[in-house]
Protein backbone atom coordinates (compact mmCIF):
# COMPACT_ATOMS: atom_id res chain seq x y z
CA UNK A 1 0.00 0.00 0.00
CA UNK A 2 1.86 3.64 -1.25
CA UNK A 3 1.88 5.94 1.55
CA UNK A 4 -0.89 8.12 -0.32
CA UNK A 5 -3.65 5.39 0.21
CA UNK A 6 -2.14 4.88 3.81
CA UNK A 7 -3.12 8.63 4.74
CA UNK A 8 -5.89 8.05 2.77
CA UNK A 9 -7.27 5.33 5.22
CA UNK A 10 -5.86 6.91 8.58
CA UNK A 11 -8.06 9.60 7.43
CA UNK A 12 -10.95 7.81 7.05
CA UNK A 13 -10.52 6.07 9.92
CA UNK A 14 -10.52 9.39 12.05
CA UNK A 15 -13.44 10.58 10.35
CA UNK A 16 -15.42 7.73 11.15
CA UNK A 17 -14.56 7.51 15.04
CA UNK A 18 -15.43 11.36 15.17
CA UNK A 19 -18.81 10.29 13.12
CA UNK A 20 -19.36 7.23 15.99
CA UNK A 21 -18.29 9.77 18.88
CA UNK A 22 -20.61 12.28 17.97
CA UNK A 23 -23.22 9.81 17.70
CA UNK A 24 -22.92 8.53 21.09
CA UNK A 25 -22.51 12.28 22.74
CA UNK A 26 -25.20 13.99 21.23
CA UNK A 27 -27.90 11.67 18.88
CA UNK A 28 -27.97 8.58 20.76
CA UNK A 29 -29.46 10.67 23.97
CA UNK A 30 -32.25 12.32 22.60
CA UNK A 31 -33.84 8.62 22.34
CA UNK A 32 -32.89 7.00 24.70
CA UNK A 33 -33.04 9.06 27.70
CA UNK A 34 -36.06 9.54 29.79
CA UNK A 35 -38.69 12.02 29.13
CA UNK A 36 -38.38 14.57 32.41
CA UNK A 37 -40.55 13.48 35.25
CA UNK A 38 -44.16 15.57 35.28
CA UNK A 39 -44.88 15.57 39.22
CA UNK A 40 -47.64 17.81 41.32
CA UNK A 41 -48.19 17.81 44.74
CA UNK A 42 -50.58 15.12 45.65
CA UNK A 43 -52.99 17.48 47.61
CA UNK A 44 -53.63 19.13 44.12
CA UNK A 45 -53.84 16.29 42.24
CA UNK A 46 -56.75 15.20 44.64
CA UNK A 47 -58.72 17.77 43.51
CA UNK A 48 -59.00 16.46 39.66
CA UNK A 49 -60.33 13.31 40.77
CA UNK A 50 -63.47 15.18 42.26
CA UNK A 51 -66.42 16.66 41.26
CA UNK A 52 -67.10 19.01 44.16
CA UNK A 53 -64.77 21.56 45.39
CA UNK A 54 -62.24 20.20 48.25
CA UNK A 55 -61.71 22.76 50.99
CA UNK A 56 -58.18 22.51 52.26
CA UNK A 57 -57.77 20.27 55.68
CA UNK A 58 -54.70 20.41 57.65
CA UNK A 59 -53.80 17.01 58.92
CA UNK A 60 -52.23 15.97 62.04
CA UNK A 61 -49.23 14.59 62.55
CA UNK A 62 -50.18 11.70 63.73
CA UNK A 63 -52.16 10.76 60.60
CA UNK A 64 -49.75 11.19 58.43
CA UNK A 65 -48.69 8.69 56.21
CA UNK A 66 -44.82 8.84 55.02
CA UNK A 67 -44.95 9.16 51.54
CA UNK A 68 -45.20 5.98 49.46
CA UNK A 69 -42.17 4.22 48.22
CA UNK A 70 -43.75 2.95 45.37
CA UNK A 71 -47.06 3.38 43.40
CA UNK A 72 -50.73 4.08 45.13
CA UNK A 73 -54.36 3.34 43.40
CA UNK A 74 -56.93 5.52 43.85
CA UNK A 75 -60.14 6.23 41.40
CA UNK A 76 -62.08 9.00 39.80
CA UNK A 77 -65.07 9.92 41.56
CA UNK A 78 -68.30 9.28 39.11
CA UNK A 79 -72.25 8.80 39.58
CA UNK A 80 -74.18 7.93 42.67
CA UNK A 81 -73.62 5.88 45.84
CA UNK A 82 -74.14 2.85 43.74
CA UNK A 83 -70.75 3.81 41.44
CA UNK A 84 -68.68 4.93 44.58
CA UNK A 85 -69.01 2.06 45.80
CA UNK A 86 -68.11 0.13 42.93
CA UNK A 87 -65.05 2.40 42.44
CA UNK A 88 -64.29 1.84 46.16
CA UNK A 89 -64.25 -1.45 46.00
CA UNK A 90 -62.47 -1.72 42.81
CA UNK A 91 -59.61 0.41 44.65
CA UNK A 92 -59.34 -2.45 47.58
CA UNK A 93 -59.58 -5.15 45.07
CA UNK A 94 -56.95 -3.64 42.69
CA UNK A 95 -54.69 -3.13 45.85
CA UNK A 96 -54.84 -6.52 47.15
CA UNK A 97 -53.76 -8.03 43.51
CA UNK A 98 -51.19 -5.24 42.90
CA UNK A 99 -49.52 -4.73 46.50
CA UNK A 100 -50.07 -1.18 45.73
CA UNK A 101 -51.00 1.34 48.57
CA UNK A 102 -54.63 2.36 48.28
CA UNK A 103 -55.79 5.54 48.71
CA UNK A 104 -59.42 7.23 48.04
CA UNK A 105 -60.23 10.81 47.17
CA UNK A 106 -62.05 12.46 50.25
CA UNK A 107 -65.20 13.46 48.17
CA UNK A 108 -66.27 9.79 47.45
CA UNK A 109 -64.77 8.61 51.50
CA UNK A 110 -67.21 11.64 52.36
CA UNK A 111 -70.14 9.34 50.17
CA UNK A 112 -69.51 6.24 51.56
CA UNK A 113 -69.08 7.32 55.06
CA UNK A 114 -72.19 8.37 55.64
CA UNK A 115 -73.17 4.99 55.11
CA UNK A 116 -70.52 3.16 56.20
CA UNK A 117 -68.67 2.45 59.35
CA UNK A 118 -64.70 1.80 59.49
CA UNK A 119 -63.48 1.63 55.56
CA UNK A 120 -59.98 0.85 55.79
CA UNK A 121 -58.86 2.63 52.80
CA UNK A 122 -57.00 6.06 54.13
CA UNK A 123 -57.98 9.53 52.09
CA UNK A 124 -55.22 10.89 49.82
CA UNK A 125 -54.77 14.03 52.16
CA UNK A 126 -52.87 11.76 54.48
CA UNK A 127 -50.32 11.81 51.94
CA UNK A 128 -50.99 15.34 50.15
CA UNK A 129 -47.88 16.77 50.80
CA UNK A 130 -46.22 14.02 48.99
CA UNK A 131 -45.75 14.01 44.95
CA UNK A 132 -47.26 12.02 41.92
CA UNK A 133 -45.57 11.64 39.27
CA UNK A 134 -48.43 11.90 36.59
CA UNK A 135 -46.07 10.32 33.77
CA UNK A 136 -46.42 7.09 35.91
CA UNK A 137 -49.73 7.00 36.02
CA UNK A 138 -52.21 4.07 34.31
CA UNK A 139 -56.13 3.57 34.76
CA UNK A 140 -56.42 0.18 34.49
CA UNK A 141 -54.75 -3.63 36.20
CA UNK A 142 -54.18 -4.60 32.42
CA UNK A 143 -52.38 -1.67 31.57
CA UNK A 144 -50.31 -2.05 34.99
CA UNK A 145 -46.70 -3.66 34.32
CA UNK A 146 -44.23 -1.90 37.22
CA UNK A 147 -44.28 -1.34 41.18
CA UNK A 148 -43.34 2.34 39.85
CA UNK A 149 -46.89 3.29 38.22
CA UNK A 150 -49.78 4.38 39.71
CA UNK A 151 -53.12 3.18 39.11
CA UNK A 152 -55.69 5.56 38.82
CA UNK A 153 -59.13 3.61 38.20
CA UNK A 154 -61.82 5.62 36.05
CA UNK A 155 -64.90 6.78 36.75
CA UNK A 156 -67.56 4.23 37.00
CA UNK A 157 -65.82 1.88 36.93
CA UNK A 158 -66.50 -1.62 38.35
CA UNK A 159 -64.06 -3.85 38.27
CA UNK A 160 -66.27 -6.65 38.96
CA UNK A 161 -63.66 -10.12 38.24
CA UNK A 162 -61.54 -8.82 40.31
CA UNK A 163 -63.94 -8.10 43.42
CA UNK A 164 -65.58 -11.12 43.31
CA UNK A 165 -62.16 -13.15 43.79
CA UNK A 166 -62.66 -11.74 47.83
CA UNK A 167 -66.88 -11.53 48.29
CA UNK A 168 -66.37 -12.44 52.03
CA UNK A 169 -63.63 -10.10 52.59
CA UNK A 170 -65.82 -7.42 50.66
CA UNK A 171 -68.87 -7.80 52.73
CA UNK A 172 -67.18 -6.90 55.89
CA UNK A 173 -65.26 -3.88 54.28
CA UNK A 174 -68.85 -2.71 54.02
CA UNK A 175 -70.34 -2.44 57.36
CA UNK A 176 -73.43 -0.43 57.57
CA UNK A 177 -73.65 1.79 60.73
CA UNK A 178 -75.91 0.83 63.40
CA UNK A 179 -77.94 3.69 63.12
CA UNK A 180 -78.91 1.91 59.16
CA UNK A 181 -78.94 -1.53 60.31
CA UNK A 182 -81.51 -0.95 63.33
CA UNK A 183 -83.62 0.97 60.73
CA UNK A 184 -83.70 -2.31 58.07
CA UNK A 185 -84.09 -4.87 60.69
CA UNK A 186 -86.87 -2.04 61.77
CA UNK A 187 -88.40 -2.36 58.89
CA UNK A 188 -88.25 -6.04 58.18
CA UNK A 189 -89.93 -6.58 61.50
CA UNK A 190 -92.47 -3.67 60.50
CA UNK A 191 -93.38 -5.26 57.21
CA UNK A 192 -93.83 -9.19 58.86
CA UNK A 193 -96.23 -7.54 61.44
CA UNK A 194 -97.98 -5.72 58.29
CA UNK A 195 -98.82 -9.64 56.67
CA UNK A 196 -99.02 -11.18 60.17
CA UNK A 197 -95.85 -13.62 59.26
CA UNK A 198 -93.80 -15.67 61.81
CA UNK A 199 -90.03 -15.60 59.97
CA UNK A 200 -91.04 -14.77 56.06
CA UNK A 201 -88.63 -15.15 53.21
CA UNK A 202 -87.70 -11.89 52.87
CA UNK A 203 -86.91 -11.01 48.97
CA UNK A 204 -85.94 -7.40 48.07
CA UNK A 205 -86.85 -5.81 44.52
CA UNK A 206 -85.06 -3.06 43.44
CA UNK A 207 -85.92 -1.47 40.17
CA UNK A 208 -83.93 1.49 38.79
CA UNK A 209 -85.45 3.99 36.57
CA UNK A 210 -85.12 7.56 36.55
CA UNK A 211 -82.11 8.41 34.08
CA UNK A 212 -81.13 5.00 33.71
CA UNK A 213 -84.07 4.77 30.78
CA UNK A 214 -82.41 6.71 28.55
CA UNK A 215 -79.03 5.49 29.48
CA UNK A 216 -80.32 1.90 28.48
CA UNK A 217 -80.91 2.87 25.01
CA UNK A 218 -78.54 5.49 24.49
CA UNK A 219 -75.62 3.23 25.45
CA UNK A 220 -76.63 -0.57 25.12
CA UNK A 221 -79.90 0.05 22.68
CA UNK A 222 -81.92 -2.19 25.36
CA UNK A 223 -85.50 -0.60 26.42
CA UNK A 224 -86.38 -1.59 30.92
CA UNK A 225 -87.06 -4.36 31.83
CA UNK A 226 -90.75 -5.08 31.46
CA UNK A 227 -93.17 -5.59 34.40
CA UNK A 228 -93.75 -9.22 33.45
CA UNK A 229 -90.02 -9.46 34.18
CA UNK A 230 -90.72 -8.52 37.78
CA UNK A 231 -93.68 -10.66 38.17
CA UNK A 232 -92.06 -13.56 36.60
CA UNK A 233 -88.83 -13.35 39.41
CA UNK A 234 -91.08 -13.09 41.76
CA UNK A 235 -93.28 -16.32 40.57
CA UNK A 236 -90.01 -17.90 40.90
CA UNK A 237 -89.66 -17.31 44.92
CA UNK A 238 -93.04 -18.05 45.56
CA UNK A 239 -92.43 -21.49 44.17
CA UNK A 240 -89.27 -22.01 45.96
CA UNK A 241 -89.53 -20.48 49.30
CA UNK A 242 -92.62 -20.45 51.84
CA UNK A 243 -93.94 -16.91 53.01
CA UNK A 244 -92.24 -15.26 50.76
CA UNK A 245 -92.97 -11.21 51.30
CA UNK A 246 -91.34 -8.99 48.81
CA UNK A 247 -89.55 -5.88 49.64
CA UNK A 248 -89.71 -3.09 47.15
CA UNK A 249 -87.08 0.06 46.63
CA UNK A 250 -87.08 2.04 44.01
CA UNK A 251 -85.15 5.24 42.92
CA UNK A 252 -88.91 5.49 41.45
CA UNK A 253 -91.32 4.14 44.21
CA UNK A 254 -94.34 5.85 42.68
CA UNK A 255 -93.34 3.97 39.63
CA UNK A 256 -93.29 0.31 40.85
CA UNK A 257 -97.02 1.32 43.16
CA UNK A 258 -98.91 2.00 40.10
CA UNK A 259 -97.27 -0.57 37.81
CA UNK A 260 -95.99 -3.88 40.58
CA UNK A 261 -99.61 -3.88 41.82
CA UNK A 262 -100.56 -7.46 42.60
CA UNK A 263 -102.62 -9.84 44.51
CA UNK A 264 -101.08 -13.10 44.13
CA UNK A 265 -97.78 -11.19 46.00
CA UNK A 266 -96.94 -9.84 49.33
CA UNK A 267 -95.42 -6.93 48.37
CA UNK A 268 -94.41 -4.06 50.23
CA UNK A 269 -92.92 -0.23 49.24
CA UNK A 270 -90.52 1.07 51.44
CA UNK A 271 -88.61 3.10 49.50
CA UNK A 272 -89.04 7.07 50.15
CA UNK A 273 -90.31 9.43 47.52
CA UNK A 274 -88.11 10.78 44.70
CA UNK A 275 -85.45 8.06 45.71
CA UNK A 276 -84.29 9.76 48.81
CA UNK A 277 -82.02 7.54 51.47
CA UNK A 278 -80.68 5.82 49.06
CA UNK A 279 -78.49 4.31 51.98
CA UNK A 280 -81.23 3.57 53.76
CA UNK A 281 -82.85 1.26 51.09
CA UNK A 282 -78.97 -0.87 50.40
CA UNK A 283 -79.05 -1.20 54.14
CA UNK A 284 -82.47 -3.19 54.13
CA UNK A 285 -81.44 -5.21 50.58
CA UNK A 286 -78.39 -6.44 51.97
CA UNK A 287 -80.51 -7.97 54.97
CA UNK A 288 -83.10 -9.44 52.73
CA UNK A 289 -83.18 -13.44 52.24
CA UNK A 290 -82.90 -12.76 48.53
CA UNK A 291 -82.86 -10.41 45.97
CA UNK A 292 -84.64 -9.63 42.48
CA UNK A 293 -82.92 -6.68 40.23
CA UNK A 294 -82.78 -5.85 37.02
CA UNK A 295 -79.36 -4.02 36.36
CA UNK A 296 -77.26 -1.26 37.31
CA UNK A 297 -74.28 -0.85 40.24
CA UNK A 298 -76.43 -0.41 42.97
CA UNK A 299 -78.84 -3.17 42.99
CA UNK A 300 -76.14 -5.41 42.23
CA UNK A 301 -74.32 -4.65 45.06
CA UNK A 302 -77.10 -4.68 47.35
CA UNK A 303 -77.44 -8.29 46.16
CA UNK A 304 -73.80 -9.03 46.77
CA UNK A 305 -73.95 -7.77 49.91
CA UNK A 306 -77.36 -10.08 50.74
CA UNK A 307 -75.47 -13.29 49.85
CA UNK A 308 -78.56 -15.16 49.08
CA UNK A 309 -80.40 -16.36 44.87
CA UNK A 310 -80.54 -13.71 42.77
CA UNK A 311 -82.50 -13.01 40.14
CA UNK A 312 -81.35 -10.60 37.34
CA UNK A 313 -82.83 -9.44 34.06
CA UNK A 314 -80.89 -10.28 30.96
CA UNK A 315 -78.85 -7.51 29.21
CA UNK A 316 -76.61 -9.25 27.15
CA UNK A 317 -72.77 -8.65 28.26
CA UNK A 318 -74.14 -5.98 30.59
CA UNK A 319 -71.91 -6.26 34.00
CA UNK A 320 -74.47 -7.44 36.23
CA UNK A 321 -75.75 -10.38 33.38
CA UNK A 322 -71.94 -11.10 33.71
CA UNK A 323 -71.53 -11.61 37.46
CA UNK A 324 -74.72 -14.04 36.94
CA UNK A 325 -72.94 -16.39 34.70
CA UNK A 326 -69.96 -16.37 37.45
CA UNK A 327 -71.72 -16.73 40.74
CA UNK A 328 -73.36 -19.97 41.55
CA UNK A 329 -76.39 -18.33 43.28
CA UNK A 330 -77.15 -15.91 40.84
CA UNK A 331 -79.60 -16.56 37.70
CA UNK A 332 -80.62 -14.90 34.65
CA UNK A 333 -84.28 -14.29 33.48
CA UNK A 334 -85.71 -12.48 30.68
Amino acid sequence: MSHAQQHVLASAIVLALIVVFGIHVFLFPMYTSSPASRHTKISSYEQALCRTNLKSVRVPPEWRNPCPKYGIVTAVQGGRLGNQIWEYASVWATARRTGLEPFMPRCILKTLEEHFENLSIPPLSYIGRCTLDVGQVVNSLGQWNSTEQNIIIPRHAAYWSLILVWLDDVRREFTFKPSLRANAETVLRDVAETFNLSQPTYVSVHVRRTDYVDYLWQKLKVRPAPISYYFAAMDYFVGKYDKVVFIVTSDNIDWCKHNLRSKRHKMSFVSEADGRGPGKDLAVLSICNHSIIDYGTYGSFGAILAAGETVVYNVTTYFSTLIAEVLPKWRIMS
